[in-house]
């Protein structure tokens, strides 16, 4: 993610969505680490999803 090319609050939200998807990881127990990089990629989509949707 180029973070230069985000605005102000869509940064927010990206940061908001790397939050909630720790959030997520802490909930089912597990590390980052033990998820590949397309198992993460698809988790932050979600979460970022669900982000921008409650705004």
């Amino acid at each position: 993610m180029h973070t230069e090319q985000l605005s102000a609050t869509e940064l927010d939200f990206a940061i908001a969505a790397l939050g909630e998807c720790y959030r997520r990881l802490d909930a089912a127990e597990i590390t980052a680490k033990e998820l590949s990089q397309e198992g993460f990629a698809l988790m932050f989509k979600s979460a970022y999803e669900d982000i921008t949707k409650q705004h």
